[in-house]
């Protein structure tokens, strides 16, 4: 009897232990989602305006930080403009900027099934009130970095029937504004 109960006791230990790790997981996953959204405001910063079209800028647009990874091509070369040797325009520099860090979000090492969007969006949720991938507005001065990963099931939801749909990459897990005010940064 006493086998059984510590056995049982055992089973809840190794589930609690399970639930821990997948914890431990999500949380990472999320700290480095928050400073990659963190860096890529700061390099939106860096970039004169003369050089990168902020304020009109579409995610297709050729000169701006605004982008959707999915756009970014796993070929994409990301150090296009790095050596002593090299001569690249302020375009060439931005594309090379933003393919490094789209192409470091996208890395499996980095966020599992990593994809992230920079817009201008006035309303990144919908009307059911959660975050979407497109529907971007391109108006406002609101840059969002919007970001999401592919999370794994909690232990023991596989086969309960539960609303697991929150944990696909399939939408955003973040949206965070990095510009708050564009006016800041765009010339007049």
């Amino acid at each position: 009897v006493a086998l059984v109960i510590f056995a049982f006791g055992l089973l809840a230990a190794v589930g609690l232990q399970l639930s821990s790790l997948q914890s431990t997981q999500y949380t990472a996953n999320s700290v480095i989602a928050t400073a990659m959204a963190r860096e890529y405001g700061e390099l939106m910063q860096l970039v004169p305006d003369a050089a990168s079209a902020t304020s009109s800028a579409t995610s297709s647009s050729t000169d701006t930080l605004m982008l959707d990874t999915d756009s970014i091509a796993t070929t994409a070369t990301a150090n296009d403009c790095t050596g002593s040797s090299k001569t690249c325009t302020p375009a060439q520099l931005i594309a090379a900027m933003r393919n490094d860090w789209g192409l470091r979000v996208k890395s499996p090492q980095v966020l599992p099934q990593g994809k992230a969007e920079v817009c201008r969006d006035q309303t990144p949720r919908n009307a059911s009130g959660d975050l979407e991938w497109g529907g971007c507005d391109e108006t406002g001065e609101v840059v969002l970095v919007k970001m999401g990963w592919l999370g794994k099931p909690p232990v023991g939801t596989q086969d309960s029937g539960g609303d697991t749909s929150w944990m696909t990459a399939d939408r955003p897990r973040f949206a965070v504004s990095v510009m708050v005010n564009l006016k800041d940064y765009v010339a007049h």
